[in-house]
């Protein structure tokens, strides 16, 4: 029964594959016939507009997302149909899901499809066949029109290319001819966006050109790195490819520059991994003249921060994400798109946030070998030209090699990516510019920690910060007091690297996956080889274990290694193209020679600079050919970056002590003195984090900063009030550092005993303790107690 019924109706139209063409069409009815099945799938609203006015126009709503779409239909094929959606101006069909919605009503409803030439003219940007701008001359004053035009447009009604510069001329004498004459917004943004590129050309060819450029950023620029912002400002929207190393913030941000004092641009925007927002704001602020503000806290907060003054904002992709959520889009005049190849797939949820941020100008930055991976390659374009590669089923088609069950299994027609991406993507390798580089390059890569890993942290600064509190009160540390200030600085330091140094049971940390960010990048650019050191062999382990995971041969050196198995160990480094890393701890780092590496990560800086160079020494030397470059981790707002910005290494201090665990410096108390100084800087937060820029504290989705924290440190002069030098004002800072001091010993129950210890005197012989506290005078004491009696006096009478 159920067949007879089928085959008395309709018969049913066979679906059609989005992932195969059927062979019985070509590639573009195919592409045509899956958005007509789009159509009869999606429910959309759609009503005519003011027929005698705008005929052939219609209004079409998609009650999912909300979008409303603007569509022109004259009959199949017509040159003018057209809709406002991306795919229409993208996929060059001349068509799309919305219009042949539109054919499908108009079928329905039985309506006559307009397909008489309008009365007015007008000029409009066609997407058919790459843009141009194009002209339509209406029924009325038509002859007179085709005479106006014939300087600007050629006989097939395309824009001469000589016309870009003065072709409002004929828009201001077509609406004196007829002042129906209207021209759309599509075509005239085409029209401005290209006299900007040539206005941007032209100042490139002048002298003054170079001298700006010179003198942009606070650092000197490699050639390459100028023919980078030169490359990016003449484009406008561009890729940076460049391999890992070679400079490619400071190009994004001498191009920002250069476009910020040319006054082209008065805001940017830069998006960037969680972890890396702050070395971007360090960057900034280190190679100009200009503020930075990091874009976070909770929604209404980054809502605020993204009309901030400064010029750069900074922001996560996974903030950016949760933002345009709330406000469906962005806006900015300069957009920086950091490791974007970490985005992977074009449909991410970030990936297409991204997408809804409106910029007029952009750099895209990549540190892996676009041209390797054509999806994802087309994938970023799309960020910087949605035009430039065509529509993506024509790009595959046209560049990817399938199987018959689909698997790829190779890329064709490479040479013409690579002409259509001439303008937009620059990539050069270490090898290019190798007579450019220095023989050694430094970097530090600021790492943040997370919330976990910087709640330990805090925690023991705060016993570190209790025993030099003693120590400048009494100018004396027990030997257990000694031990325990050197047991608490090392772990600080482990666990600015891992809480898993520590706690076994308990991971958490960011330096591993920044660190395997880095090996993915190296690994897709060719065949460098990497040192990785470590002071701790658990954090080594780590890195060992990722290693694992992606099949990657390695080496490991520790102190349990056998010295016999060392050799055996360089050899396969240095012989074995396979072996890609050499992990270390500095136990076994002496007497290595590890010059094939081109690469040295630091997962930890150790006190003694001479460990450091000890370290940098296993894969340079000096006159050597090969360029070298060094990245260091280092957690912010720990005791790795005041190590670098506060001691500085002071290796008299600390050469054998920290590194090694020794305390024989502790006999001699002038030696002492200073060390305890030294540390006391290490503890005592820097003076911006007062002026409220809080921790920066990784969370996995970024959807809500923590509240600032502030380590414990003694008001000073400047900082309190009234500003009379009066006893109030004296009695009131004491009051302050008192408190600020005890509730930060309270805090711990290490700080608790180290307060007891300090205050109780226990007598060996009987056992019988007693509070001792010391005091300035007698006097003071005799006026505190009249102070406290004439208080409780008071109390009493109240009751």
């Amino acid at each position: 029964m159920a067949k007879k019924k089928a085959s008395g109706g309709k018969k049913a139209a066979s679906k059609v594959s989005y992932h195969y063409k059927p062979d019985n069409l070509t590639l573009e009815q195919w592409q045509i016939a899956l958005r007509r099945q789009a159509a009869e799938k999606e429910t959309f609203g759609i009503r005519e507009m003011n027929a005698k006015e705008y005929p052939g126009y219609y209004i079409v709503n998609n009650p999912v997302s909300q979008n409303v779409y603007r569509v022109v239909y004259r009959g199949a094929f017509s040159a003018w149909n057209y809709c406002s959606c991306m795919d229409f101006k993208t996929s060059q069909l001349g068509t799309c899901k919305h219009i042949e919605a539109v054919k499908l009503w108009l079928e329905k409803h039985h309506k006559r499809v307009c397909t008489d030439i309008p009365a007015y003219t007008s000029v409009y940007l066609s997407y058919r066949r790459g843009r141009k701008i194009r002209l339509r001359i209406g029924t009325d004053n038509a002859e007179e029109f085709r005479k106006l035009a014939a300087p600007y447009f050629t006989p097939e009604g395309v824009m001469r290319p000589e016309a870009l510069d003065y072709i409002t001329d004929f828009f201001r004498d077509a609406i004196r001819l007829n002042d129906t004459f209207r021209w759309y917004d599509d075509a005239m943004d085409f029209i401005l966006e290209q006299r900007d590129k040539r206005k941007r050309e032209q100042f490139l060819s002048e002298s003054n050109a170079d001298i700006l450029i010179d003198s942009l950023l606070k650092v000197r620029l490699f050639p390459y790195q100028k023919e980078g912002v030169r490359f990016a400002y003449r484009a406008g929207k561009s890729i940076i490819a460049d391999e890992m190393g070679l400079g490619k913030t400071i190009q994004a941000i001498g191009t920002a520059e250069l476009m910020r004092k040319q006054g082209i641009v008065s805001t940017a925007l830069i998006l960037c991994p969680t972890s890396l927002k702050y070395q971007w704001k360090k960057e900034i602020e280190r190679f100009t003249d200009t503020q930075a503000v990091v874009v976070e806290g909770n929604h209404l907060k980054r809502k605020e921060l993204y009309k901030a003054e400064p010029f750069y904002k900074i922001a996560s992709y996974n903030s950016v994400a949760n933002d345009i959520a709330i406000l469906h889009e962005l806006q900015t005049d300069f957009l920086i798109m950091d490791e974007v190849q970490r985005l992977k797939n074009w449909n991410t949820k970030i990936a297409k946030a991204a997408r809804h941020i409106k910029a007029e100008y952009a750099v895209v930055l990549s540190g892996t070998p676009l041209e390797n991976k054509l999806e994802e390659l087309y994938s970023v374009v799309q960020f910087v030209d949605q035009y430039c590669l065509g529509p993506y089923y024509k790009f595959i088609a046209d560049t990817v090699i399938k199987s018959d069950t689909g698997k790829v299994m190779g890329y064709k027609g490479l040479n013409a990516v690579g002409e259509k991406l001439h303008d937009i993507l620059i990539r050069r390798r270490k090898k290019d510019v190798a007579l450019q580089l220095p023989q050694r390059m430094d970097k530090v890569l600021f790492v943040p920690m997370t919330e976990q890993q910087q709640a330990m942290h805090d925690e023991l600064q705060s016993n570190v910060a209790q025993l030099v509190y003693k120590w400048n009160r009494q100018r004396f540390l027990s030997e257990k007091d000694r031990k325990r200030l050197l047991l608490s600085l090392s772990q600080m330091r482990m666990v600015c690297d891992s809480t898993y140094i520590l706690d076994q049971k308990n991971r958490n940390d960011t330096k591993i996956d920044e660190t395997m960010n880095i090996l993915n990048q190296v690994f897709e650019n060719g065949d460098e080889k990497v040192v990785i050191f470590s002071q701790w062999e658990r954090m080594t382990r780590l890195v060992a274990a990722e290693l694992d995971k992606l099949g990657v041969r390695y080496e490991y050196l520790h102190g349990g290694v056998p010295s016999e198995k060392r050799k055996n160990l360089m050899e396969n480094f240095t012989e074995l193209p396979e072996s890609r890393v050499f992990i270390s701890t500095d136990a076994g780092s002496t007497g290595l020679n590890l010059q094939v590496a081109s690469i040295l990560i630091n997962l930890d800086l150790p006190w003694n600079p001479a460990v450091l160079e000890q370290r940098i020494a296993r894969i340079y030397r000096i006159g050597q050919q090969r360029n070298i470059q060094i990245i260091n981790l280092v957690a912010p707002s720990s005791i790795e970056e005041r190590m670098l910005s506060t001691l500085n290494f002071k290796t008299s201090l600390f050469e054998g002590i920290l590194d090694n665990g020794e305390d024989s410096i502790f006999l001699d108390d002038s030696k002492l003195d200073k060390m305890m100084e030294s540390i006391s800087a290490i503890v005592t937060e820097p003076e911006d984090k007062e002026k409220g820029e809080g921790r920066e504290v990784v969370h996995i989705e970024d959807k809500e900063e923590p509240a600032e924290t502030f380590a414990p440190a003694e008001a000073s002069d400047e900082d309190t009030e009234p500003s009379e030098d009066t006893e109030a004002a004296r009695l009131i800072r004491q009051g302050v550092s008192f408190f600020s001091g005890l509730v930060q010993t309270l805090r711990s129950p290490e700080g608790i005993r180290s307060l007891a210890d300090s205050l109780i005197e226990e007598d060996k012989e009987t056992g019988k303790a007693t509070l001792r506290i010391p005091v300035p005078d007698k006097e003071s004491v005799i006026g505190f107690l009249s102070l406290a009696g004439k208080l409780l006096s008071g109390f009493e009478e109240k009751k």
